[in-house]
């Protein structure tokens, strides 16, 4: 089993910079086209977080769309700049991630694999 990894994306909203520099999205969307161009292509990517840069509900919307270009199944895992509830809100549809309490899991749909995700808990930061 061939597995990427991504890490650290810290999307932003549509057309809004990280630390007003880096435009985190198209690297990000960059990312997701090397996986696509993959020969052979990974069988599964695994996503640590920082999905998000502020853990907003944009950011989770722009992250939802990047997402959707992600041929291969995909586990993701919060990271210590997500929210954890606009993350849960926003994603709450993959069936690895608990309903409620911390977001960790153990996913075994991957043959003899079992991936375990164990996120970051500390409180969230407060806003820059």
């Amino acid at each position: 089993m061939l597995i990427a990894h991504l890490s650290d994306p810290h999307l932003r909203p549509r057309g809004q910079l990280y630390h007003d520099i880096v435009d985190s999205n198209a690297m990000f969307l960059a990312a997701i086209r090397h996986l696509a161009s993959m020969d052979p292509r990974p069988d599964l990517v695994i996503l640590s977080g920082d999905l998000a840069d502020m853990g907003t509900a944009a950011e989770y919307d722009q992250a939802a769309e990047m997402l959707a270009l992600i041929p291969q199944p995909f586990l993701m895992i919060p990271g210590n700049h997500d929210d954890r509830e606009r993350f849960r809100k926003r994603f709450g549809h993959h069936a690895y991630l608990a309903r409620a309490g911390p977001l960790h899991f153990a996913a075994g749909d991957f043959g003899a694999l079992r991936i375990i995700g164990l996120g970051y808990n500390r409180a969230r930061r407060p806003p820059r």
